[in-house]
């Protein structure tokens, strides 16, 4: 079982801190990522009543949920209808929190995100999208820290919301059971869990590379990157702490993008702030701000590279950096465990 992405938050929230004004203009993946994640957050919440029910499943889906009553959603939380209450999981620049204002026009948004800069500027865009700023509340916070500080509440007390979302944040936890278990507590039953992350298999080209540089320079092998939950590991969070007969909606995609040369690639992750925050203590050659950059630390990175280039060029000169994703959507059931 994956235990937690062992991360150092301070270091996360500083890179997004400076990488924020440029996250946009880079973030290629994560915009791709809150596309189709708000794409199926639609067809489950709003099917086409002309198509009805599918039968069977597309390629790589598993249990759809479709048609989830908008209006019982909403009437889960008052005896009257009142606004779609979502809640956005490490929102960053506002990518998917914009989508889901257009979506669901009129909703209460609450943004969560570790930088400040990075809900500035989700704030600024949603403005500018016409969202009412009565509409709009910004919560500078580690997510994994808030939620459980929600939790603890009195159960009168806790903010309960119709649709929680997230994309491209949840790698960032460092107690994804735990986490994934107070999510579904401020969930309103029948509530929509709707999330986007990254799986095992993302950046693999540069772990084989650091992998390969290790065995020739006769280094230990160390963490040059985060790691991934499984599938089996999101099954086993959601279903647990999911209620009493949660619906889950599961597919995975494969994203292959490619750039002139590795340094190149490794810039790209390095501006949307997603550089190395894994916690490795005592060791000078660890890439991370501030800390010491010694000559076998140089040695390594070079000998990185070069194994990159010659395993992974392209007939066109090209390099590739792949992200393996997850969309999952899961519908709360009315009662929980």
């Amino acid at each position: 079982m994956f235990a937690g992405a062992n991360v150092d938050k301070r270091i996360v929230r500083q890179r997004f801190d400076r990488h924020a004004k440029e996250y946009d203009r880079y973030a290629e993946v994560q915009r791709v990522m809150a596309d189709e994640l708000v794409e199926r957050m639609c067809q489950t919440i709003r099917p086409p009543l002309s198509e009805g029910t599918p039968q069977g499943n597309p390629p790589n889906t598993e249990s759809l949920i479709y048609d989830i009553d908008l209006n019982k959603m909403t009437a889960s939380i008052d005896e009257v209808s009142c606004a779609v209450r979502i809640l956005d999981i490490g929102c960053g620049t506002g990518m998917l929190s914009e989508r889901l204002a257009r979506a669901f026009p009129g909703a209460e948004l609450t943004l969560v995100d570790l930088s400040s800069r990075m809900l500035e500027r989700a704030s600024t865009k949603l403005t500018h999208a016409g969202v009412s700023p009565a509409n709009i509340h910004l919560i500078t916070a580690d997510a994994e820290a808030w939620l459980e500080s929600a939790c603890g509440r009195e159960e009168t007390e806790r903010p309960i919301y119709n649709i929680i979302a997230s994309s491209a944040a949840f790698q960032w936890f460092n107690f994804p059971a735990d986490t994934t278990h107070r999510l579904l507590q401020l969930l309103a039953p029948g509530g929509l869990l709707a999330f986007a992350t990254f799986l095992p298999g993302t950046v693999r080209e540069l772990h084989d590379a650091f992998r390969q540089a290790e065995a020739l320079l006769g280094f230990p092998t160390q963490p040059h990157g985060q790691s991934y939950p499984n599938k089996e590991d999101w099954m086993t969070w959601l279903l647990e702490h999911g209620g009493d007969g949660p619906a889950i909606r599961w597919e995975t995609s494969s994203y292959r993008y490619t750039f002139p040369d590795v340094r190149t690639a490794l810039a790209q992750v390095r501006r949307v702030g997603a550089g190395n925050a894994v916690l490795v203590h005592n060791d000078a050659r660890t890439m991370g701000d501030g800390q010491r950059k010694s000559a076998s630390s140089r040695k390594l990175i070079h000998t990185m590279l070069q194994a990159y280039q010659a395993t992974f060029q392209q007939d066109d000169g090209r390099v590739p950096l792949t992200y393996e994703v997850a969309y999952c959507l899961t519908q709360r059931g009315l009662h929980t465990k």
